[in-house]
């Protein structure tokens, strides 16, 4: 997954815009050096962030302002106006942000922020110590990775039956088949990320059924993956529906068999269409 980098257009933001000229609400492409930066007002507020979306490279100016968000008007990414945080999917990667100053009638554009993580969510007491996943598509991996995002600390099970992990499917069924794309582009992140993160991706894991009174997720192969225990259910309900939150926004669910009972969800899965080891691309 790739962002084309965006042409730079626009008035140069560090030598300001009238506040006037920005109404509450509205949004404004510019640039700031050879980087594509969007400035925004809320209110009295005026925000600076990167311009293009991390996810295809959508023209954030040209998207929907929400509150302290901007969406992206491609697939609807959106991100945080205060910290240029990916707060929902499909994008993962945030964009960078810079400060604002005004003074008197005129808003400047000044140094880029250093990247910070936020935790938006405050860790429940009793939190889940297990929680799995079933489908290794692009919306599994977005719940797994904001669930490290927002610090949970419990153990992160993701089953997927494909051979290889999370890719991003467009890309592959439509640049790098078309050749645009270098293979590099095609998988939502590297193999490190998840041994980084403590994320237990077992692919080749067909799941045949989930079986709520023993909160167990069943596998093809006769095996299974306890879910959680008993005192564990209601404390982690809410803290894992936040994360899938975020993959819903991008990708449909699977069918939830069994989420009532065990809080599990099933997630639509991805497969490589260059699986045939004869199979390159032109």
């Amino acid at each position: 997954m790739s962002a084309t980098p965006a042409e730079v257009a626009g008035p140069d933001l560090t030598l300001g815009v009238a506040a006037d000229a920005l109404a509450d609400g509205a949004m404004l492409a510019g640039h700031v050096g050879d980087e594509a930066v969007l400035l925004a007002r809320r209110g009295n507020e005026f925000f600076a962030i990167g311009a293009t979306c991390t996810h295809y490279g959508g023209p954030l100016a040209e998207g929907l302002m929400v509150g302290d968000t901007v969406r992206c008007p491609w697939h609807h990414a959106c991100f945080s106006l205060r910290t240029g945080e990916a707060v929902r999917a499909p994008a993962l990667g945030p964009v960078a942000c810079w400060s604002t100053e005004r003074r008197g009638d005129t808003v400047f554009v000044r140094e880029k922020a250093v990247p910070e993580s936020s935790r938006r969510v405050a860790p429940a007491p009793g939190a889940p110590q297990r929680i799995v996943i079933v489908g290794g598509g692009a919306a599994g991996f977005a719940a797994a990775e904001m669930l490290r995002r927002q610090r949970f600390q419990g153990s992160i099970v993701m089953l997927s039956d494909d051979d290889a992990p999370p890719v991003d499917r467009p890309n592959l069924s439509k640049d790098y088949l078309a050749g645009s794309a270098p293979e590099e582009w095609v998988p939502l992140r590297g193999d490190d990320f998840y041994t980084e993160q403590g994320i237990d991706l077992r692919l080749k894991s067909t799941v045949t059924r989930i079986d709520a009174s023993a909160r167990e997720v069943v596998l093809g192969d006769g095996g299974a993956v306890v879910v959680r225990a008993q005192a564990d259910i209601e404390a982690g309900a809410k803290a894992f529906r936040h994360a899938a939150a975020a993959a819903e926004k991008a990708v449909r669910y699977a069918d939830q068999a069994g989420a009532d009972s065990v809080d599990a969800h099933g997630f639509s899965r991805s497969r490589m269409i260059r699986s045939s080891s004869a199979w390159s691309p032109p």
